[in-house]
């Protein structure tokens, strides 16, 4: 995985578990200005572990094992989702891209590569795709953030469609 040498350190020290993974939009225009912004520029106060670019390729933009700054108020919206802390609790992974822009098939797939990576990491079976999640789903209160779910009847990147896809035996793919 391609590490990016980044000067901004708005992240912190993990407090627990983590139990899952979150998916973002960054809300930028372009993989250059969101990687820009995310990882040199200091007025930026949000942080993600991962962004996955247009092409798939998936860039550190904190450390993996840090609490990266990216989900601000949430409560569990799934019972199975015990937290209290939800910026140490999940991965922060942005998809650079604005809310309700189409995600790439690369994007997609790197989406997918980079929750298998995670999945295996901290022994979390494949059939846990609960632990999934949107940062829409997440916020609190609800209806506060459009993240990855899209806005209306069709989903512009559902993470129901990143959990049917996520076991690597059922559903292989490639990397561009």
């Amino acid at each position: 995985m391609p590490a990016w040498t980044t000067s901004v350190t708005n992240w912190g020290r993990v407090r627990g578990k983590r139990c899952g993974v979150m998916l973002h939009y960054d809300d930028s225009t372009s993989d250059a200005s969101g990687i820009h912004w995310l990882t040199r520029d200091p007025r930026c106060h949000v942080s993600y572990n991962f962004a996955v670019r247009d092409n798939g390729v998936v860039v550190e933009v904190a450390p993996e094992e840090a609490r990266a700054y990216h989900a601000g108020v949430c409560h569990p919206s799934d019972p199975q989702l015990a937290y209290t802390d939800a910026n140490s609790a999940f991965y922060g992974v942005a998809v650079t891209a604005k809310a309700g822009d189409v995600v790439s098939e690369a994007q997609f797939a790197g989406i997918l590569t980079l929750c298998r990576r995670l999945f295996q990491k901290n022994g979390w079976p494949f059939t846990d795709a609960w632990r999934i999640t949107s940062h829409s789903r997440e916020a609190w209160p609800r209806g506060r953030k459009v993240d990855c779910e899209g806005q209306g009847a069709t989903p512009v990147l559902d993470p129901k469609r990143v959990q049917r896809q996520l076991d690597p035996l059922t559903a292989p793919i490639s990397i561009r």
